[in-house]
């Protein structure tokens, strides 16, 4: 996670959620994999707000030993979960390529074509996030840098704690950290929020996505070191530098 500064110098808005109107939602009672019936909740959007027109948005319970209600609700402003008493889930959102529109699971979304090159986190706002969550990014592009041996995919994640269970919370996902991805062509994106540990309940309600150019701040050890280092700096020199320094200039 990247410690930043509060002003940020570009911004690209992913996701607000502000459709549909009225919120959709989508009850699960049960567990399984993708192919049980009922144990996902769908809830596919076409929105002008998001890139390519198309969100999916599921919900997945994949343990849940007492049948207990969990719900998902999107729109009117964000995406919201309530997972049922000991029910495990995980929450996927894809935009673009990962998405399949015509609900074919072997015909992909349109391609993003984002140039994500200049912003180096993805900005997640929360509004009420009650316990620890894992967030993963997963980037797409059709166009990899080397061809000869092409690299289609980068991830990122993160493990957030809320400081008052329940509370808002702002992080920044670093999204710059693969080098070796075409970052100049993204063509599909994944976010995958999941439950870090088998505890009662949880709930979260996320607000806004954003892509951002943050500046890193120093962690204060940092800080401390540098100081450190330029008080030293003299004792280092070498003596012929030393004595250039110290020169009087030729009156």
């Amino acid at each position: 996670m990247l410690l930043t500064s509060a002003a940020s110098a570009a911004s690209f808005v992913l996701d607000s959620f502000d459709a549909p109107t009225p919120k959709e939602f989508t009850v699960i009672t049960t567990a399984g994999d993708f192919n049980t019936p009922g144990a996902v909740g769908e809830i596919q959007t076409s929105t002008p707000s998001v890139p390519s027109g198309v969100r999916e948005a599921f919900l997945h319970v994949y343990n849940n030993p007492l049948h207990s209600v969990s719900v998902l609700q999107v729109g009117d402003g964000n995406l919201s979960v309530a997972q049922g008493t000991d029910a495990m889930a995980e929450t996927l959102i894809n935009y673009g390529a990962f998405t399949r529109p015509t609900g074919d699971p072997s015909v992909g979304g349109p391609l993003l074509n984002l140039d994500l090159s200049e912003y180096n986190a993805l900005q997640f706002n929360f509004s009420g996030v009650e316990d620890a969550l894992n967030l993963v990014a997963v980037f797409y592009t059709s166009a990899p840098l080397d061809p000869s041996s092409p690299l289609y995919y980068s991830q990122s994640g993160l493990n957030i704690t809320p400081g008052i269970p329940g509370g808002p919370l702002s992080v920044n996902l670093d999204v710059s950290n693969n080098l070796a991805f075409n970052w100049d062509q993204v063509d599909g994106i994944a976010i995958l929020i999941n439950r870090s540990g088998p505890i009662p309940s949880t709930s979260y309600t996320l607000d806004h996505v954003s892509f951002e150019t943050v500046t890193p701040v120093p962690e204060p050890q940092a800080w401390i070191m540098l100081l450190i280092g330029l008080t030293a700096l003299p004792l280092f020199r070498p003596r012929s530098l030393q004595r250039l320094l110290t020169r009087r200039p030729i009156s």
